[in-house]
């Protein structure tokens, strides 16, 4: 394979993978240093912790890494360092009781190619992915590369410098020259003195001045977010600042439904952005479907957004937008906007998508405070028959499946551990591999009678359904009459619009009870409630996913490396969150005990 070939084989999703299949601190250190920081084998072998540096620059901290010279004469380089590379890189130093002088990777550098091959091998058997078996640390190097100047657009000067290339022509071979069209090149020249004078003070209406005019939009719209405490404020809030700004004529946030397009809502212009017919919903489900956001300049020309044409004639607006509105683990509606003119440029498009995440983070954490803070909920239970995954689990095998507890994973995925009776796990989880919504599945501890599963889905179940709308599900229970899922939504929710998007997906679903259920008030409401608002989401989610798959107990029911599969973060991660997310618990159950101490770590929370 040749260098230009490494460096197109690995993807940043295949480097996440090989992340993953890290099992030490080590192995990730030298993956990271290599991917992420450029050094070669031998660099790896060299550094220590008395190598980093910091340089202030406008204010701020930037770490760099001073990589020594082959022959010990003084430095070779000063290597960037990310925030989270060094944040690594320390814990790793502090851990493992380095001095400053102490080498961080104590091995030689033909060690180290063989350790990226062994963490290479094991990411192509977990992934099934031969391809992963070719990367090396010449790979991870190319990588760095092509990260650098393709999708981040470092300066190629830079890139050598950092990076210890010698000369510009060693990085043609990571660039993408196609990529360089004539938007590219006008951005690259902007703000030069060859670049005409009108690009430097846009007139008023022109695309230029809007992208200034949606930097304020969109800083209005998030500190509406700040002061919105329920999913109806936060979505209007945003709405209106944004269609109270200077760059654009209206907003809207909306869902598909079985009867259309429901409108959460809109300002800007009296005329509803969309109608009843179903065929409005065509670009709302478009961008749900995909992921992909929506933009065009023109919205009478463009066939795509015939939906929004009236909407956008009312309001004055001949230019729209539509993004996804995702709090990182699901995506359910979406944000759209309108101009009154011109096309929405690189910066406008990245601002517009950041929102759209930041309304769906918001929308889901006033969700949360309010089931866990309501003094009433809404329990709901819903009723499958075959359509749903463990009812048909349930009736191919004879076998019956209860709920033990769900984590969120990765790629919004759920982690699902259940109690399998009447049938084999072998026979279950053999069936189980060959369906397309099951991610993974293994067995976590055969008691005889019965046995733990865990089952990690992408979707195909009433209860991954209920979960991606909102819903926090409590009990599930499936045999081969078919499945039962019982779950708490807020007592704002529409309960009847809810089971009408469920239906589609599950035709013979039916509504088998709801009532509104009291939380206790007892002393444990309010500590599960400080202990939610301490723990980040991974935290609460290796903890709990802990706590179901035995990994407290003794023996252990699952090892570490089997939890970090399950949830996608690799073993280093999940142990930096257990550990904290322990350490948050055990303080907030002796809180009087901890009065006037450090309640946590000084390092910083690992990232997910």
């Amino acid at each position: 394979m040749s260098r230009i070939d490494e460096a197109e084989a690995l993807t940043p999703g295949a480097y996440r993978r090989l992340r993953r299949a890290t099992e030490t601190h080590r192995e990730e250190l030298v993956l990271r240093l290599a991917g992420e920081v450029g050094l070669t084998p031998a660099e790896v072998t060299r550094v220590t912790p008395g190598d980093v540096e910091t340089h202030e620059r406008d204010g701020v901290d930037h770490h760099f890494l001073a990589v020594p010279a082959e022959d010990g004469s003084g430095v070779d380089r000063h290597a960037y360092l990310p925030p989270d590379v060094e944040h690594d890189l320390r814990q790793y130093a502090e851990t493992a009781d380095l001095t400053a002088d102490g080498r961080l990777v104590d091995v030689s550098a033909r060690r180290v190619q063989m350790l990226v091959a062994e963490v290479a091998d094991r990411a192509a058997d977990r992934a099934d992915a031969s391809a992963l078996r070719e990367v090396s640390t010449r790979s991870l190097r190319a990588f760095f590369a092509r990260q650098l100047l393709g999708d981040a657009g470092v300066d190629p000067r830079v890139v050598a410098a950092v990076g210890g290339w010698s000369r510009l022509a060693s990085l043609d071979q990571y660039v993408d020259h196609d990529a360089v069209d004539r938007d590219a090149a006008a951005d690259a020249f902007a703000g030069t003195d060859r670049a005409p004078q009108q690009a430097q003070q846009p007139a008023e209406g022109s695309v230029g001045g809007r992208s200034d005019a949606a930097v304020d939009a969109v800083v209005a719209a998030g500190d509406a977010l700040s002061d919105a405490t329920a999913r109806e404020t936060v979505a209007a809030s945003v709405c209106e600042a944004l269609a109270d700004s200077d760059a654009y004529e209206t907003a809207w946030l909306a869902r598909p439904t079985t009867d259309g397009v429901a409108v959460s809502a809109a300002a800007g212009a009296d005329r509803a952005p969309f109608g009843s017919d179903d065929a409005d919903a065509s670009l709302v489900e478009r961008v749900l479907e995909d992921g992909e956001p929506r933009f065009t300049g023109d919205v009478h020309a463009d066939a795509e957004f015939a939906g929004v044409r009236d909407h956008a004639e009312a309001a004055g607006a001949s230019a729209a937008a539509v993004v996804p509105v995702s709090d990182d683990e699901t995506t359910q509606s979406v944000l759209g906007v309108g101009a009154s003119t011109g096309e929405f440029g690189g910066r406008e498009r990245d601002l517009l998508v950041d929102l759209g995440r930041r309304v769906g983070q918001a929308v889901a954490l006033a969700e949360q405070r309010r089931l866990l803070l309501a003094d009433t909920v809404v329990e709901v239970a819903f009723e499958v028959g075959e359509d749903s995954l463990f009812a048909r689990a349930a009736a191919e095998h004879g076998c019956s499946f209860s709920f033990e507890g769900v984590v969120p994973g990765d790629d919004r995925s759920l982690v699902f551990f259940v109690t399998l009776e009447g049938a084999t796990p072998d026979d279950v989880l053999s069936w189980a591999s060959e369906r397309e919504a099951v991610v993974d599945s293994r067995l976590v501890r055969d008691h005889g009678d019965d046995a733990l599963l865990e089952v990690v889905l992408s979707g195909g179940d009433l209860a991954t359904a209920l979960a991606a709308h909102g819903a926090t599900v409590r009990d599930l229970t499936a045999d081969p009459g078919g499945e039962r899922v019982v779950a708490d939504v807020s007592p704002e929710a529409d309960v009847r619009a809810l089971a009408a998007d469920l239906s589609g997906e599950f035709p013979d679903l039916s509504l088998a009870s709801k009532r509104e259920r009291e939380r206790a008030d007892e002393p444990s409401t309010a500590f599960r409630a400080s202990l939610h608002d301490a723990l980040t989401d991974k935290q609460a989610a290796v903890l709990r996913a802990g706590f179901h798959a035995g990994y407290f107990e003794w023996p252990r029911g699952s090892t570490a490396e089997e939890l970090a599969d399950a949830i996608g973060v690799t073993s280093p991660t999940l142990h930096n969150h257990l550990r904290r997310a322990q350490q948050k618990l055990l303080t907030a159950f002796f809180d009087d005990d901890a009065a006037g101490r450090r309640a946590d770590s000084p390092w910083p929370d690992a990232p997910d």
